[in-house]
């Protein structure tokens, strides 16, 4: 059911991607820097998901949790759409009990997505958006306080999200839901075994941008249920 969700939530944003026309008419409010405006974003975030790994064919559960320190750059090529892409370094850490594997902070992340609003934010009315990315990190991980990589992990995330977001003053809050599925790859670099894994389901988040000056602002999130979230960065835009 989870993967279900998401592509019923990307079969919407693609039927939104289409309707151009639609935006023209609901969104001449937007202002001229939302046509081929660029966002850089620095942000840090700290994730804790329930993960199942097939290990000697029985699920067995872990808790997942990463860190990420990611760089963001959104581009908008056309009223209403954004397409990103975003690089980083992640930590990760794999919990079953007492026993734990654990990843230095020098791993990689990358990925892209596409964000379509199809309501502008106007009067009272709130600003709607759909947003639709994948992600893949890599971790080498040890055994507790070992030196030796234990464990190598693979995960490739497909996230979908709809979003609300209203404009007071200097503060932006919004708040959404994030349907997510993630697949992973496992291998015990001891033993020699590998196997897959999966998580996702559903994640409501709340967050709020605070805009100092007109380019640089500054954003905080956080998310529950099944993948709980906190998250804080840096926004520059720039728009031509």
């Amino acid at each position: 059911m989870r993967i279900e969700r998401i592509f019923i939530l990307s079969l919407a944003i693609i039927c939104a991607v289409f309707s151009f026309a639609l935006a023209g008419e609901v969104m001449p409010w937007v202002t001229p820097t939302s046509i081929g405006g660029v966002n850089t974003e620095v942000y840090y975030a700290h994730s804790t998901q329930k993960v199942k790994l097939d290990i000697t064919g029985y699920k067995v559960p872990f808790d997942y949790i990463s860190q990420r320190v990611n760089a963001k750059v959104t581009f908008r090529p056309s009223l209403g759409l954004e397409v990103y892409g975003l690089a980083g370094v992640v930590g990760s850490e794999l919990k079953n009990g007492n026993r734990s594997y654990k990843g230095k902070m020098d791993d990689v992340l990358y990925g892209g997505g596409i964000r379509y609003v199809l309501l502008g934010d106007i009067v009272i009315l709130p600003a709607i958006s759909f947003a639709l990315g994948l992600t893949h990190s890599s971790s080498n991980l040890t055994e507790e306080d070992g030196t030796e990589i234990d464990f190598t992990l693979d995960t490739t995330e497909l996230q979908g999200s709809v979003t609300a977001s209203k404009k007071i003053g200097m503060v932006t809050p919004y708040a959404g839901l994030k349907f997510f599925h993630n697949w992973i790859r496992w291998k015990d670099e001891v033993g020699g075994d590998k196997g897959k894994g999966d998580s996702g389901d559903i994640s409501p988040f709340l967050g709020a941008k605070i805009s100092f000056v007109p380019l640089l602002a500054i954003k905080g999130e956080i998310s529950f249920a099944d993948e709980v979230t906190y998250a804080g960065g840096l926004n520059l835009s720039l728009g031509l």
